[in-house]
């Protein structure tokens, strides 16, 4: 080895790096990114294909201005209408410019709005529907409007629609059907309109709105209405089948709407408005009506063998006539209509000269009531019997009413004239008088006969109440009959009649009649009187009632009584049953946080009379009502002071209603001696506006400190 020569030092091994997990997961994290940013466009443009698949281009089409021309036929009659009464409900199919006769143009629809919005209407949503249909107040004019099965059309063209006016839709939705483009609604346009608020779903079947064979002939009828034919078998369903397919097909809907964030429906609309329909369904067995109470709070249909809108008298039947609203519907005609179907008090000092109200009943197609007025042609041809009913569709609730009518021109005994009380009702009663006898019938069926002191004239006296009717003919001679139904089958208006027995007979005619509401009919509380004195209104344990049997939906401290619910009405009466006879009292209390102008709270007096008093106070107006909880008219206003709360003094007495609201606001009513009770109700416009309370409120009766 020589000096220069080297020893390399040997090579130090190199440590293997150690990747913990953060490293892989790291890794995979740039991974996903990576195929993340990848994706995008592909996920974008699936979103987009179906956002434009199953989401449509709404149209905002042009606003229709309304007229006076436009306005003038039916504009007197709305405004004679009371201020508070069942709403109307309205049935729609699609909106568009289809030219089947069930699509509504949107312009049509536009000036159906716009005339709803302009005579001071209010659409009510499924919620604030339901709770009158349970006993809840009759809401301030209102209608109900729904659309059957669920068109594309509501989304393109009506959604902007009801918005502009302010208006709310319910959309009675054939699940099985959403997302059938190009005609049905999707879930996502569904979705939509749920979350504007201007919109609710209910249910119209899952998939039974069509028709099937239900015989070995082929036949079709409603799947929903009719036991099917089963080829297979050579046999119909029977009747634990027909059920369970029926039952079957509810609850897919009800899933249907779960599934999507839907809540469950409240209401339920007949596929071709078969109601009552029972071509093949045995008896007894499973009715139709009866699967779907159920299931359902009430049920719609746009055909009724009686009478059935929007009622007491519907709530109880569970089944709602609606005005069904097609493409040859003019305006005016459908403000008429609701006009005619809004629900009015049983009072009437002279129906005969109010001819428009009247509609004839005996096939000869008169418009006229002259025949029944010795002033027109009684009949044509052969003719030996002629009929008219009033108020028709709006006199179904009547009850607690009396009728006094004078028959004229009997002749020699073969003419007859009369009166039909509770007609278009279950159980409709048929007074007749001839010269000398008074008969009593009752669906056709002689239930009371009497004799009378012969007279070309007699003047009859007909009380309608609860389940009993009452006739007395010229002061002395009386009848009786009580029904065996439920009171709430039998109410129901008035109608005119007369007939001859031989041809060229001479026909009597009416000169006189009217009807007038009874007083103090308001069930509710039992037992004895309540006292004016002994009376503790804000008792936290007292009794208050909405309707015979229902609690008022109050909370009641001390301090306040605080109404409660996602509704924009509700209405207590203070033992109504035991303070009918209340006179000579004066009721007092604070109506507070009137939030807007859309808040208001009201006290009544002479609750249980036909001509109860309600004082209601907003922020800076006192509006004074006359009438019950379900009929109210405006009687008088008067501007206050602004503010949050307005104290409310009102004094009753035998000839007359004071009304003070912070001492300086006044209004004297005259009266006729009505007696009655007192009442809370509160209104608010939107349910996001908190509820008035009603605090410090008290009676006393007048003389007591």
């Amino acid at each position: 080895m020589t000096r220069h020569e080297t020893f390399a030092a040997p090579a130090t091994p190199r440590r293997r790096q150690h990747r913990g997990p953060g490293h892989y997961a790291a890794r995979a994290g740039l991974a996903l990114l990576a195929l993340a940013v990848l994706a995008l466009p592909f996920y974008a443009a699936t979103e987009y294909y179906l956002y434009q698949k199953y989401v449509s281009t709404q149209v905002d089409t042009a606003s229709v201005d309304l007229t006076a021309t436009d306005t003038r036929a039916w504009d007197a009659k709305i405004k004679s209408l009371p201020a508070t009464s069942a709403p109307v409900v309205l049935a729609y199919h699609d909106i568009g410019y289809n030219k089947s006769d069930y699509v509504v143009t949107p312009a049509a629809f536009d000036a159906q709005m716009a005339a709803l919005e302009q005579a001071g209407y209010r659409s009510l949503t499924t919620d604030e529907f339901v709770d009158y249909l349970k006993g809840g107040p009759a809401p301030p004019r209102s209608v109900y409007i729904t659309f059957d099965d669920g068109p594309n059309g509501l989304w393109v063209y009506g959604d902007r629609i009801l918005a502009r006016h302010h208006m709310h839709g319910t959309v009675f939705l054939i699940t099985g059907r959403v997302d059938q483009r190009p005609y049905y609604l999707s879930w996502k346009e569904i979705q939509r309109m749920a979350d504007s608020g201007r919109w609710d779903f209910q249910d119209h079947t899952h998939d039974l709105h069509r028709r099937g064979a239900v015989d070995a002939t082929g036949h079709t009828a409603s799947l929903l209405a009719n036991r099917l034919w089963l080829k297979a078998e050579n046999r119909l369903e029977t009747p634990e089948e027909y059920e369970s397919r029926i039952t079957a097909d509810i609850k897919r809907s009800f899933a249907d709407f779960a599934d999507h964030g839907l809540p469950k429906p409240q209401v339920f609309a007949f596929p071709f408005s078969e109601a009552t329909e029972k071509v093949n369904l045995p008896k007894p067995g499973p009715s139709l009506q009866g699967l779907m109470n159920r299931y359902f709070t009430a049920t719609m249909t746009n055909d009724s063998s009686r009478p059935l809108t929007a009622s007491r008298r519907a709530a109880k039947a569970r089944v709602v006539q609606r005005l069904e609203v097609v493409s040859s519907t003019k305006l005016d005609h459908l403000m008429s209509d609701i006009a005619h179907w809004t629900q009015v008090a049983p009072s009437d000092p002279a129906p005969l000269t109010h001819p428009e109200l009247w509609k004839r009943s005996d096939g000869e197609g008169q418009a006229d009531i002259g025949a029944f007025t010795g002033k027109g042609t009684t009949a044509a041809g052969a003719a030996r019997y002629v009929s008219a009913d009033y108020r028709g569709m709006s006199s179904v609730d009547w009850t607690g009413y009396q009728v006094d009518a004078t028959v004229d021109d009997l002749g020699d005994g073969t003419n007859q004239g009369g009166v039909q009380v509770r007609h278009g009702s279950q159980e409709p009663v048929d007074i007749s008088v001839s010269q000398g006898t008074l008969l009593l019938s009752t669906n056709g069926k002689h239930t009371g006969e009497a004799k009378l002191t012969p007279s070309t004239s007699h003047r009859l006296r007909i009380t309608v109440k609860g389940q009993t009717t009452t006739v007395q003919v010229d002061g002395t001679v009386t009848l009786h009959h009580t029904s065996r139904r439920p009171a709430a089958d039998i109410t129901g208006g008035i109608g005119m009649r007369v007939g001859i027995n031989r041809a060229g007979a001479a026909w009597s005619k009416f000169t006189a009649l009217s009807v007038r509401q009874l007083t103090g009919l308001l069930a509710g509380s039992s037992g004895a009187q309540q006292s004016v004195s002994g009376a503790d209104l804000m008792a936290p344990a007292s009794q208050w009632l909405s309707a015979p049997g229902v609690p008022a939906p109050f909370h009641i401290s001390r301090s306040a009584m605080q109404p409660t619910g996602r509704t924009l009405s509700a209405y207590g009466a203070y033992q109504p049953g035991r303070t009918q006879g209340w006179t000579g009292y004066t009721v007092t209390g604070t109506v507070q946080r009137l939030s807007g102008s859309g808040v208001s709270g009201a006290i009544w007096v002479r609750v249980g009379s036909a001509l109860a008093i309600s004082v209601q106070v907003g922020r800076d107006q006192m509006n004074v009502y006359s009438g019950d909880a379900d009929n109210q008219q405006l009687v008088g206003t008067r501007s206050l002071t602004p503010a949050d709360s307005h104290r409310v003094s009102v004094t009753v007495t035998g000839g007359s209603t004071a009304i003070a609201v912070d001492g300086s606001a006044r209004m004297t009513l005259m009266a006729k001696s009505e007696t009655g009770g007192v009442a809370f109700s509160a209104y608010r416009d939107t349910t996001r506006h908190s509820w008035p309370t009603a605090t410090d409120l008290k009676v006393t009766a007048q003389g007591s400190s």
